[in-house]
């Protein structure tokens, strides 16, 4: 019997890969070897999602093109093959499986199976691990008309954006020389923020350190920056999101301390946030839960995944 399993991620690095994530517990606990195909060909209002194999160390997956007989499709991806869709279908194999195993599964096997290459590495700052990571999002994030689960109105991206820089001041006011790694897909909008966070420190006379990021990309690798963003946000102690909801900044905190603060709990719509399906494995403002009931609300608009997989492989 070919007990091998396919699947092919779409969107940006963060859907991507969280499926990934997704995929391979699953793989896991059926014992179906993993495949993963990564889809290029998209462009969206913050590039391309083309982003270079050879930037990452995947272990336990194969990466390749290849298709198996069985398979996984993510319908929504990053949320299809979240931590409770996942749960709920390995419970139907696993009768005394729990949500929390699962999701130590995702928060463990995560930094097993994605790992930097060594060339990303090399350009991690200094002291990295000591610095707050601010993860800066516009592009297709802001809209009037989005969806209430991970798209910012104009005013809630307000809301946010204040909020992080609220705590951004009390950071600065309270302790000693900290320092902050800012990353964002548009540079104005990053340095906008950095001279406001820069004249924070001025006004109360305090001594900040803004990171430095070695962005140069000799071998043209694609999406080089993105990459090696995501990564660096993963070696910071904490991250700030400045957004509703991303899948970007919630994989590097996955594949990092799992520490994250989220502000859409400023907004009217913090109920809906997708954010929430995370909070069973990142410990999100301080806090996790792995209430059942709560987690069915939340994904109650999630597909489920759709597979073929309906029985557990046996190798005997």
């Amino acid at each position: 019997m070919d007990n091998n399993a396919s699947i092919k991620v779409i969107n940006g690095l963060g859907d991507k890969l969280l499926d990934v994530i997704g995929f391979f517990v699953i793989c896991k606990h059926m014992n179906y070897n993993p495949i993963v195909a990564f889809d290029n060909t998209g462009t969206y209002p913050w590039g391309t999602n083309h982003y270079d194999e050879r930037l990452f160390v995947f272990k336990g997956i194969e990466v390749s093109g290849a298709h198996s007989k069985f398979y996984v499709n993510s319908p929504m991806p990053s949320a299809s093959l979240g931590p409770f869709r996942v749960y709920q279908f390995l419970k139907s194999f696993f009768p005394s499986i729990t949500f929390d195993q699962i999701s130590r599964d995702f928060f463990e096997q995560s930094k097993q199976i994605i790992q930097p290459s060594d060339i990303i590495r090399s350009k991690f700052p200094p002291n990295i691990e000591n610095a707050y990571g601010i993860h800066l999002r516009r592009s297709d994030k802001i809209n009037n008309c989005g969806d209430i689960r991970h798209v910012n109105t104009v005013n809630e991206f307000t809301i946010i954006i204040n909020h992080l820089l609220e705590d951004v001041h009390r950071i600065i006011v309270e302790e000693p020389n900290p320092s902050f790694l800012i990353v964002s897909e548009e540079e104005d909008w990053k340095k906008e923020i950095t001279q406001i966070i820069l004249q924070i420190a001025s006004n109360n006379k305090k001594q900040i350190q803004i990171l430095d990021v070695d962005y140069s990309n000799p071998q043209n690798y694609h999406n080089y920056k993105s990459v090696l963003d995501m990564f660096c946000l993963s070696k910071c102690k904490e991250i700030l999101q400045g957004v509703k909801y991303s899948t970007f900044s919630v994989l590097a905190s996955l594949l990092g301390n799992g520490k994250i603060r989220n502000y859409s709990n400023h907004t009217e719509t913090y109920y809906a946030c997708l954010i929430h399906s995370w909070s069973s494995v990142l410990e999100i403002n301080n806090a996790k839960t792995w209430d059942i009931g709560f987690h069915g609300m939340i994904t109650q608009h999630v597909d489920n995944m759709i597979t073929n997989i309906s029985k557990v492989y046996n190798y005997k």
